[in-house]
């Protein structure tokens, strides 16, 4: 199963870590996987090249993560927060569709 977690800081997203396989297939066939990565890696992405924020990006084996710093200029903050909120929307629908696969909660910071 695939656990993502969304945090919040001031009714704003702050992060995300997210980690498992979900199990929906065997690894190179999992849509579940590809669609969980394809959303989280283009944040990372946006959040790093666009909005040029100095993000806190861990990257494992089965494992993503993101946290923006808590001094991070406010326009660059409305940014990232448009993307990781884009992704975060992506990622509830996954989750209608295959909740056995894929777990999201979100949680204060």
């Amino acid at each position: 199963m695939t656990v993502i977690t969304v945090f919040r800081r001031y009714s704003g997203i702050a992060g995300f870590t997210c980690s498992g396989h979900s199990g929906y297939a065997k690894r190179g066939a999992d849509i579940v996987c590809a669609g969980v990565s394809a959303l989280t890696q283009a944040a990372c992405m946006g959040v790093e090249r666009l909005v040029q924020a100095d993000a806190h990006i861990t990257v494992k084996d089965g494992e993503l993560s993101l946290m923006l710093p808590e001094t991070l200029a406010e326009a660059k903050r409305e940014k990232a927060e448009l993307i990781l909120g884009t992704m975060l929307l992506g990622l509830r629908a996954m989750e209608e569709q295959y909740s056995d696969y894929l777990k999201l909660y979100e949680r204060e910071v």
